[in-house]
C-alpha cells in the first residue's frame, strides 16, 4: 500500500536535503573544508541554523522508504543483504575513494589523517550518517517486525524519550561505531515510517499537524535564540529539546506545505550519488578559488553548490553503464536483472 500524500514530494524534500548538505561543505565551519566563515556572518547562521533538519531529512526519508517494505523476519537475511549491497557497498568504496584522494594526492580534506579502520567502517566525513541509518534499520525493523507493526507510536515515543536522555545514560562511545548518531535519527526515521503507515489518519488531522508542527518550529527558534545570547552561537546539542522541536517542527512543515518540483521526479536516481559524492565538486571548486584569488563568498557558494551537485551527476551517469560499476559505486544492481524483476 503506498500513499501519494506522503510520497508526492519525498524526492523534492530528497533534494531539499541534499541541497543543505552541500551547501553546508561549502560553506565550511572551520574543519579545513569550503569558505571556513564564522559569527556573525550570515552564511554561518545559514547553515547552523538549519543542522537540525538536514541530516534528519535524510533520516525521515529513509524512514518512508522503510515503510514501503518493511523487515519480514522470515526474510530478514534477504533484507539486511540488500541494505548491505545499496548502502554499505558503494558507501565503503566512496569512503576509500576521499581517503586515497585525501591522503595520498592531496594530503589535505575530511578524510586526510583518518583511520584507515574508520574510513571502511563509514565512520569519516559524511558518510557516518550511512552506518547510523543501516544500525537503525536493524534494530528498528527487528523491533518493528517483532512487534508485527503495531506499535510504532511507541517505538517513535521511546525514540524521542531516549535522544533527551541519552547523554545522561553511563554508556560508553564504542571507538567507529556510530550509536550515538542512530539514537539521534532514531526519532526522525520513525517519524517517516509514521507519516506513512498511519497516513490516513494522519491526513484527516493536517490542519492540527501543521499547527502543533509550527509551534514546534516556533519553540524551536526561541531556545535556539537563547542559546545564542548565552554562547554567541547557535545551539550545536543535538540531544535536547531544542533539536528535537526545530528538527520535527520543520521537517513537518516541509512535508506539508512544501511544493512538489517536478524536475526533482526526473533526477531521483542521482540523489544518492550526489551525497556520496559532492565533495568531488565542492573541493574542485574550493581550489580553484584559492588559486584564482576570488573573495566573492557568493561566487563560491554559488559554483561549490552547483559543483556539488553536477559532478556527481557525471560520475552516476558514467557509473551506470556498467553493470560491476552499477553494483560498486551507485548500489544498483546489474541492468539485465533489474529488467527481470
Amino acid at each position: 500500500m503506498q500513499s501519494s500524500a506522503v510520497l508526492y514530494n519525498i524526492n523534492t524534500l530528497r533534494y531539499l536535503a541534499t541541497f543543505l548538505l552541500v551547501s553546508y561543505h561549502v560553506i565550511g565551519l572551520g574543519e579545513g573544508a569550503g569558505m571556513e566563515v564564522g559569527y556573525p556572518s550570515v552564511w554561518r547562521f545559514f547553515a547552523d541554523a538549519l543542522i537540525d533538519v538536514r541530516m534528519p531529512l535524510f533520516a525521515f526519508i529513509a524512514g518512508v522508504v522503510y515503510a514501503l517494505r518493511p523487515l519480514v523476519l522470515a526474510d530478514a537475511f534477504r533484507f539486511f543483504i540488500g541494505k548491505f549491497h545499496r548502502i554499505f557497498v558503494p558507501g565503503v568504496v566512496a569512503s576509500v575513494f576521499f581517503w586515497l584522494v585525501c591522503n595520498l594526492i592531496f594530503s589535505s580534506g575530511f578524510a586526510y589523517g583518518a583511520n584507515p579502520v574508520a574510513t571502511v567502517l563509514l565512520s569519516t566525513g559524511h558518510f557516518w550518517f550511512l552506518q547510523a541509518i543501516l544500525l537503525i534499520f536493524l534494530i528498528v525493523g527487528v523491533l518493528d517486525a517483532a512487534l508485527k507493526y503495531r506499535f510504532t507510536t511507541f517505538l517513535f515515543l521511546g525514540a524521542l524519550a531516549l535522544t533527551l536522555v541519552w547523554k545522561l545514560l553511563p554508556i560508553p562511545d564504542v571507538r567507529y561505531l556510530k550509536i550515538n548518531s542512530a539514537v539521534y535519527l532514531a526519532p526522525y526515521f520513525l517519524l517517516g515510517l509514521l507519516l506513512f503507515r498511519y497516513h490516513e489518519a494522519i491526513m484527516a488531522r493536517q490542519r492540527i499537524i501543521i499547527v502543533v508542527a509550527t509551534c514546534l518550529f516556533c519553540l524551536g527558534v526561541l531556545l535556539n535564540i537563547g542559546v545564542y545570547q548565552e554562547t554567541g552561537q547557535l545551539s550545536r546539542n543535538r540531544f535536547d529539546l531544542q533539536s528535537l522541536a526545530l528538527g520535527i517542527g520543520i521537517i513537518l512543515l516541509t512535508q506539508f506545505m512544501f511544493p512538489k518540483i517536478g524536475l526533482f521526479d526526473r533526477l531521483a536516481a542521482y540523489s544518492f550519488t550526489i551525497y556520496l559524492y559532492h565533495p568531488v565538486g565542492t573541493g574542485a571548486v574550493r581550489r580553484v578559488i584559492e588559486v584564482l584569488d576570488i573573495n566573492s563568498t557568493a561566487l563560491h557558494f554559488t559554483i561549490g553548490v552547483t559543483a556539488g551537485f553536477v559532478l556527481p551527476c557525471l560520475i552516476h551517469t558514467m557509473a551506470d553503464r556498467f553493470d560491476w560499476s552499477r553494483r560498486m559505486l551507485l548500489g544498483l544492481r546489474p541492468k539485465n536483472a533489474a529488467l527481470l524483476t
